[in-house]
């Protein structure tokens, strides 16, 4: 709904998961000129929080981080997320 109401050159802020498919007619992204963001609901004091825990060392990030791949072969990563979401939690895709 927010996409067909929102202005042309509006933005749209999609916040969290939808727990189904949801589909667009992408012609209105262009004919409208569109900003589509997606955002988890956190602020920039939130993500400090998180990488001073990070930094401190005692964070379980093999309990948090399920996969660290490269982006060559991110792809497979995701396909093979796809096809078991239940056994990843996060797949970390390592830039050089």
């Amino acid at each position: 709904m927010a996409v067909n109401e929102v202005g042309f050159t509006g933005r749209v802020v999609c916040i969290g998961y939808a727990k189904s498919e949801v589909s667009f007619q992408t012609k209105y992204f262009v004919q409208k000129e569109l900003d589509i963001r997606g955002s988890r609901n956190a602020l920039p004091a939130d993500f400090r929080a998180v990488i001073r825990y990070m930094e401190q060392g005692t964070c379980p990030k093999d309990e948090l981080i399920s996969k660290v791949t490269k982006p060559e072969t991110a792809r497979q990563a995701m396909e093979e997320w796809a096809a078991a979401p239940g056994k990843v939690f996060r797949i970390l895709v390592e830039f050089d």
